[in-house]
This record gives C-alpha cells, sequence and structure tokens, in this order.
C-alpha cells in the first residue's frame, strides 16, 4: 500500500513538473558569443535571441503556428 502512494505521489509531482516546464521543455539553447554581445540560438526550433552570457533563455521563442 505504501508504495502504491509513493507510486501516486510520484506521478503527481512529475505532471506538476511537466505543466511547469511546458513552454520550453523541448527548446536546446546554444550560446554564440561575439564582440562582447552574446547571441542565445535553439537548436530544435531556429529560433535566436540575445541574451545574457551565461543564462538561458526561460521561454521558448519559437512561432506558435510552427510545428516542433
Amino acid at each position: 500500500m505504501i508504495f502504491a502512494a509513493g507510486f501516486v505521489i510520484a506521478f503527481i509531482i512529475l505532471l506538476f513538473w511537466n505543466r511547469k516546464n511546458k513552454d520550453r521543455r523541448l527548446c536546446r539553447w546554444r550560446e554564440y558569443r561575439q564582440n562582447g554581445g552574446t547571441t542565445w540560438t535553439c537548436v530544435h526550433c531556429g529560433a535566436s535571441t540575445e541574451g545574457v552570457p551565461g543564462q538561458t533563455p526561460t521561454t521558448c521563442l519559437r512561432p506558435r503556428g510552427e510545428a516542433p
């Protein structure tokens, strides 16, 4: 019975974690530093943005009409 309760709790935690990261779970950011600036490019969808060196973007920048 304890095993079943632990399984249910783990399932709920995973559900919550997946909902929290839904907007960026497919993004794989690569950093390109040049002339003191940083450009981040997603290798999954090709989105690109300027950002802070060493700090990946926190949201997916893919246009919503495109399929992943």
